[in-house]
């Protein structure tokens, strides 16, 4: 962990403490030094904490996507990302870490408060965020990290060691969570995610394990999707508690922020919808068959007959599609979503598929595998408000309603790509399937990508610069963007 997130772990401790200041002065408390509280006050820390992490997800949705081929970029913004130069996502990065430390400095306060709601929603911040930080970079600093100052340079851990952790710290957290909470130490309002909401949390952190044990498929896919679907059994019921975070006019969205609000206030565009993910919804690759979602989740500009979206690579060439500020995702009140109801179905369906026996090149499941699979659709449909008229026409399409006999992952993944729209776990699944273009239709290496890559997908982000340049143990953790995680060999 570098010097820069160690300082941000004491910056939200100061700024928890510093709230108070003005009322010592004013009651006279003058002699009374504010910065001697023993603890932290929980109730600020947990919504900084969940906007940290919700921020997170679109710092480093913003680069992912690229990856996935969900958007693509102008010749502005992550044109040298988009080509695969010099991967680094310092953003990100430090974001992560951020929320990492302040999550751990959550958990310890809490559980020396006798907190253990508190204790419960803190680690599940931490393993949203410790996913997001391992998917992306590989091995990280963690049994060490958190240490300063007898620990400023952390060794890194295997990535293998953090999925074990990170099960481990959810196990907890789901046994925390049934645990009698004091009414003085309870979340309330400032859970701005479920509103102190233990079982939602709790519901949140199994399907937090289900997720972890599918990226884990490749090493082994009838366990992974055993375990999976295991722990779906106690996840989400509904798409009324899904996991994320609504944004206001006062406080926008991070999309907005950096990307529709850019393009409402006429400042230089970065990225769009990708060409690919266009034509897979346009009725491209798929004639006969046009997503309702598009509409809700894209602008077309009013002159263009279709939506066209920007070739990875290539920059701008012909652009229709852009988010906006009028889109789903792109409002400025809109959520900021990290885990749905309509991606645990389409897991489940997955899982099911896989526990058949099934693999990329076989066609046909169980019935439940099929049903899990239309049920994905239905409530992704319904969570972007799509007519029902025009949800249930798309799911009639002999394209959809393909029979539990004729079911393909493909089917399964194509559903994914739209559900997990801005999502950067959907590079978890585009990596695990190798960027499978029967999978993944149109899937394929970016235009004027990095000669370095030796005509090779990305499979990671290298370190900062900063924690390079600061952690020995940095450098001697490297790997090329080509390597494979350790769940993805």
């Amino acid at each position: 962990m570098s010097n820069k997130s160690i300082v941000s772990y004491a910056v939200l401790c100061g700024l928890v403490l510093m709230a108070g200041c003005k009322k010592f002065v004013e009651s006279g408390n003058v002699n009374v030094n504010p910065n001697r509280s023993p603890s932290i006050t929980l109730a600020t820390a947990l919504p900084a904490v969940e906007y940290t992490t919700a921020n997170n997800h679109a710092l480093l949705g913003y680069i992912t996507t690229l990856f996935s081929q969900q958007m693509a970029s102008y010749s502005s913004g992550p044109l040298n990302e988009d080509r695969y130069r010099d991967v680094r996502i310092s953003s990100a990065f430090e974001g992560m870490w951020t929320a990492l430390a302040n999550a751990k400095l959550m958990v310890d306060a809490a559980k020396q408060q006798g907190a253990p709601h508190y204790t419960a929603i803190a680690r599940i911040l931490f393993v949203t965020n410790l996913t997001l930080a391992t998917d992306t970079y590989g091995d990280l600093p963690l049994t060490e990290a958190f240490k300063a100052p007898q620990i400023l340079q952390p060794k890194y851990d295997k990535q293998e060691d953090i999925y074990t952790f990170m099960h481990k710290y959810l196990d907890s957290a789901i046994d925390e969570s049934k645990l009698p909470n004091p009414s003085t130490l309870k979340p309330g309002v400032d859970d701005l995610i479920y509103g102190g909401d233990t079982l939602a949390w709790r519901r949140t952190a199994y399907f937090l394990k289900a997720r972890l044990y599918m990226h884990t498929t490749k090493k082994g896919a009838a366990a992974a999707a055993q375990n999976a679907l295991a722990a779906m059994q106690n996840a989400y019921t509904s798409t009324s508690k899904d996991y994320q975070m609504i944004f206001s006019e006062r406080n926008p969205n991070p999309w907005f922020v950096n990307v529709s609000g850019r393009i409402s206030g006429s400042a230089t565009f970065t990225i769009a919808p990708s060409r690919r993910f266009c034509n897979a919804i346009n009725g491209t690759y798929f004639p006969g068959l046009v997503d309702p979602r598009a509409i809700k989740i894209i602008y077309k500009r009013p002159a263009a007959s279709s939506y066209t979206g920007i070739t990875n690579g290539a920059a701008n060439t012909g652009n229709t599609a852009d988010l906006t500020d009028t889109t789903f995702y792109g409002m400025r009140g809109s959520p900021l979503v990290m885990a749905t109801y309509s991606e645990q179905k389409l897991m489940e369906a997955e899982a099911l598929f896989l526990k058949n026996g099934g693999d990329t090149t076989t066609t046909g499941s169980t019935a439940d595998a099929y049903a899990a699979y239309l049920e994905g659709i239905r409530a992704n449909m319904d969570k972007l408000t799509v007519p029902i008229v025009q949800r249930d026409a798309y799911i009639a399409n002999a394209q959809v309603s393909v029979g539990a006999d004729k079911l393909k992952i493909a089917h399964i993944m194509r559903e994914k790509m739209v559900t997990l729209f801005l999502n950067p776990d959907m590079w978890v699944d585009v990596r695990r399937y190798d960027y499978n273009p029967n999978l993944f239709t149109g899937m394929e290496l970016p235009v004027n990508i990095n000669p370095d890559m030796g005509g090779k997908f990305i499979r990671r982000s290298l370190l900062p610069l900063v924690e390079v340049n600061r952690n020995p143990n940095a450098k001697a953790a490297f790997k090329p963007m080509t390597e494979k995680m350790w769940w993805d060999q």
